[in-house]
C-alpha cells in the first residue's frame, strides 16, 4: 500500500472524513496525490481488470457505482494484470471499471478505518465504474462471469 506524504495529525482526520462520506470540496480529479494521498487499484484476482484515471462526477464516495462512463479531460485507462497488477505508484487513479457480464469482489482499504468488501454484480448488465477516493485502495479479490465470488 502506498500513499503520498501526509502530516500524521491531519492525514488521518482528513482520511476519516473522506471515507465516512466525503468532505465538501474534497473532490480531486487530477494526478496529484496532494495532502489526502493517492487512490489506487490492485488486482489480486486471476483475471485482468481496468483502472480509470478520473472519476469525472461531482459526487460519490469510495464504493459508489455509476453506469455513466467517465469521459472527462485528461482521461486514461490502466490495465491491471492478473495476480498483482497495480496502478502507477505516485499517481492518483480514482476509478475501477467493472466489466459487463462479470461480478467483482472488491475490498476497499483506508488507514484507520475498517476494510469494506463489496460485490458488484454486472452479469447480464452493461459495464459500470466504481469510485476510489483519495487515500483509498481498491483490491480486486475475485471476479467471475459465471457466479458472484
Amino acid at each position: 500500500m502506498r500513499k503520498g506524504p501526509i502530516a500524521a495529525a491531519t492525514g488521518l482526520a482528513v482520511a476519516g472524513t473522506l471515507w465516512m462520506g466525503g468532505a465538501a470540496g474534497a473532490e480531486v480529479l487530477d494526478e496529484s496525490c496532494g495532502s489526502t494521498g493517492c487512490s489506487s487499484s490492485v488486482n489480486d484476482s486471476g483475471t485482468g481488470a481496468t483502472a480509470v484515471f478520473n472519476w469525472c462526477l461531482s459526487s460519490g464516495t469510495t464504493g459508489t457505482l455509476t453506469t455513466t462512463e467517465p469521459t472527462c479531460g485528461n482521461q486514461k485507462t490502466y490495465w491491471l494484470s492478473a495476480g498483482g497488477g497495480h496502478t502507477p505508484w505516485s499517481e492518483d487513479w480514482d476509478t475501477l471499471r467493472i466489466d459487463a457480464g462479470w461480478c467483482y469482489k472488491v475490498k476497499f482499504t483506508l488507514p484507520g478505518q475498517p476494510d469494506n468488501t463489496t460485490r458488484y454484480d454486472r452479469r447480464g448488465k452493461s459495464a459500470a465504474w466504481v469510485k476510489v477516493e483519495d487515500f483509498s485502495d481498491a483490491h480486486i479479490l475475485a471476479q467471475s462471469s459465471s457466479s458472484c465470488p
